[in-house]
């Protein structure tokens, strides 16, 4: 008895073990159940309704993007009218803008002008300034936002473009921009969501978040600015509204789930493409994917119902719970490796770059070397021309007739040592993104005579045809860069006349282009001519810089190989193309085609000038120049060239002698100064602004011209702004100072600017 009741007692405590091994086991099992109910299905729950955010979104703000896009359209074709259009007077503008409306027959759209003083128009006439008028700051092209800026204090979206070709009313005012505004209530039957029962609320926001408009009056956020009110809001599954924010501003539309005064709401920002607006669409967390909550939930309770009456259900789940978490686990390696794939791809590809940037600089280093013995070979051969013929004057000095020869070929061997060191000073500003452009009026017409008279000698020499043409010439007045474009053109013409043989023939053609711009006119200078022509390969380098084609006959021509270079650099800054056709043998073409800003048209009497250049004879004659150089051998020379001309001069040698030297002087005892730049003491600009300030009686009459080795644009602008009236480039040629001489004297050279201080 004994024995059956200890076997009973021990059947009890095992049973009760087991029961208690299996409370356990459920209660684990269910603990483990609630932990992954918590994360993981809360998570593909959370993910869920984010997805069926997206969708119900989406189609509402293509809807949207697409009523944007046919604003623009419709302010487009407003614009090309409006354009097109002679309007005057306001009356014309009201008159004008009434008639479109009657036209297109759509009284919820009014048509909008906005001038440059900030006020607008509709077809009422002007209705004061615009409140919103930091929109136009930075001047844009389109404008887009909402506003309540008009008499009522109904909120309007306002599309705005800025007008191709403003127009200028009789009044003063400039017609910027043209477009519309309409109600945005208009808008409202696209930000309706029969998904949440229109239980949602939109709001159109400024970039800093404050409220433009309440698409449908259903407040769910109080207070003006809602990035304020979303940076206080509770924030779910890690999410945050820094996150949130740098999402919108990296993707343009963000998703979050936040709560607000213990209400769970999702929201999505988004940023229009067509329209500078934020939108905020907010719906309360119940009304989200409500069905697929209420069926998880749903099967939430079988699983417990089925966990307490059935631990085996509960191990199982636990069991396909870790086999997809391995499952997981598999797909994250997997992903592990193709990130390992793509890193390996991006280092191979890297090292190809590599290869390839060493590759580019291995030929950039060699353009260079061979253009630094290029350089070296073209700079001593001139100069050793010039050593040479000096020894040779030495020696043949008492010979009249071979002292003139060698004289003039000093004279050659030292412009074309000069031509290579403007050449290399010239590129080294280009690179360095140094070039300054000086913008005037000037003639088209005028431009082909001087390039003619400068080119047409050359020609002559090497018995060649020089022909000079224009073509539908509209607009022979423009504004640009003379100085540079004469670069351009005789880099080219240059090169023409140099690589094409005796008797060949070169054409220069200019012709303008028909344009739609009332602005701007389009010019096409062709240079071509039936020389020695280029290889195709070199045809493709011939606008690097340091190359030089290599055969036996050009290497016969000196040349620094930075000429295209310079050209291509200088085409291109000033906004235009230039492309070369050409084969060997054949002859080569250049094509520059460029915009150029139309000028007044005047007319220069030519004639009437040159006639007056030739009565006017030796202008140097008689005349008394007070000279600033510092350099003893540069003064000797100007002294001597001086007094060939029957001309005197007085030579100081740094700024504060030549000011001196002009306050001691009485009116008359100098009819010019000539002002070096680079002195001692004081510099030729310091030097001048002092005579011009000082109390001598021609202190700012007395003709100063400066003459230095400073050549470029700015030097030319920083000797006007100092109170010079011209500039001359050293090595100075009597020819160009006779001419800048006689144009002071005739009343064309420039005045003074006023002095910089």
């Amino acid at each position: 008895m004994k024995l059956s009741q200890n076997s009973t007692l021990e059947k009890t405590k095992k049973y009760k073990k087991v029961i208690f091994g299996c409370n356990v086991a459920i209660l684990v099992m269910l603990g483990l159940f609630l932990f992954l109910y918590q994360t993981y299905v809360q998570k593909l729950i959370y993910e869920e309704r984010l997805n069926q955010m997206d969708e119900v979104t989406h189609q509402m703000f293509l809807n949207l993007e697409d009523v944007m896009g046919t604003k623009w359209d419709y302010v487009q074709v407003q614009c090309n009218l409006i354009e097109s259009t002679d309007i005057q007077t306001v009356d014309d503008l009201s008159r004008y803008m009434k008639t479109i409306t009657d036209l297109f027959e759509d009284s919820r759209i009014t048509l909008l002008v906005v001038d440059d003083s900030g006020k607008y128009y509709t077809e009422k006439g002007n209705q004061g300034l615009l409140r919103d008028a930091y929109h136009f700051e930075n001047s844009p092209e389109k404008i887009s936002y909402v506003s309540n800026f008009m008499t009522t204090n109904e909120s309007r979206m306002v599309f705005l473009k800025k007008l191709d070709h403003p127009i200028r009313l009789q009044s003063g005012q400039l017609l910027n921009y043209y477009g519309l505004y309409q109600d945005m209530r208009e808008l409202n039957e696209y930000f309706g969501c029969d998904a949440y029962e229109k239980n949602n609320s939109v709001y159109i926001l400024d970039d800093n978040g404050f409220k433009q408009f309440n698409t449908n009056n259903v407040e769910l956020i109080k207070g003006h600015n809602v990035f304020s009110v979303l940076k206080k809001m509770k924030y779910l599954h890690d999410s945050s509204f820094d996150k949130t924010e740098r999402e919108l501003n990296e993707k343009g539309i963000s998703y979050s789930n936040a709560i607000l005064e213990g209400t769970e709401y999702f929201y999505v920002l988004k940023r229009m493409d067509n329209a500078a607006w934020t939108l905020i669409f907010l719906v309360p967390a119940k009304y989200v994917a409500t069905n697929t909550v209420r069926l998880v939930n749903l099967i939430m309770c079988f699983i417990i119902l089925f966990a307490v009456v059935a631990a085996v259900c509960v191990i199982t789940a636990v069991v396909t719970v870790l086999r997809k978490k391995q499952s997981e686990a598999i797909e994250i390696e997997r992903g592990n490796n193709a990130k390992l794939e793509t890193i390996n791809t991006e280092l191979t590809q890297a090292k190809q770059a590599a290869e390839q940037a060493l590759e580019v600089a291995s030929y950039a280093s060699k353009s260079k070397s061979d253009f630094l013995a290029n350089m070296s070979h073209d700079i001593r051969t001139p100069m050793n021309a010039i050593t040479g013929i000096t020894s040779l004057l030495e020696h043949d000095a008492g010979n009249e007739e071979k002292v003139r020869e060698y004289a003039k070929k000093i004279d050659v061997s030292a412009r074309h040592l000069l031509g290579i060191i403007n050449d290399v000073l010239d590129m080294s500003k280009i690179e360095a993104g140094k070039t300054v452009f000086k913008y005037s009026d000037f003639s088209i017409l005028e431009l082909m005579q001087e390039i003619q008279m400068m080119f047409r000698p050359q020609a002559e020499e090497k018995h060649q045809k020089m022909v000079m043409n224009h073509d539908n010439i509209r607009h022979e007045w423009v504004n640009g860069d003379k100085v540079h474009l004469m670069q351009i053109f005789s880099n080219l013409l240059s090169n023409a006349v140099k690589y094409t043989q005796e008797g060949g023939k070169i054409q220069f053609l200019v012709e303008e282009y028909e344009t739609k711009s009332r602005a701007y006119a389009r010019y096409c200078f062709l240079v071509s001519d039936n020389g020695m022509g280029m290889s195709a390969d070199f045809k493709d380098t011939i606008f690097d810089a340091f190359t030089r084609a290599e055969s036996s006959l050009t290497n016969k021509i000196q040349g620094t190989g930075l000429g295209m270079a310079i050209t291509k650099n200088l085409v291109e800054a000033m906004g235009g193309t230039i492309d070369v056709d050409s084969e060997l043998g054949q002859g080569s073409c250049f094509e520059v085609l460029i915009d150029l800003k139309i000028a007044e048209d005047r007319t220069v009497a030519l004639a009437a000038q040159e006639e007056t250049d030739e009565q006017d004879g030796n202008i140097l004659q008689g005349m008394r120049f007070l000279c600033a150089e510092d350099n003893e051998l540069n003064a000797e020379i100007l002294t001597e060239l001086l007094k060939i001309e029957g001309a005197e001069c007085t030579i100081c040698e740094n700024g504060e002698e030549i000011l001196k030297a002009f306050e001691q002087s009485a009116p008359g005892d100098y009819d010019m100064i000539l002002m070096d730049v680079q002195m001692p003491v004081m510099n030729g600009y310091e030097a001048t602004k002092a005579i011009r300030r000082s109390s001598h009686e021609l202190a700012k009459t007395i003709p100063i011209i400066a003459m230095t080795a400073n050549a470029f644009s700015e030097d030319i602008q920083h000797s006007l702004a100092a109170g010079m009236n011209a500039h001359v480039s050293k090595p100075v040629e009597m020819t160009v100072l006779e001419k800048t001489i006689r144009s002071i004297k005739s009343g064309g050279g420039t005045e003074p600017q006023g002095i910089e201080q």
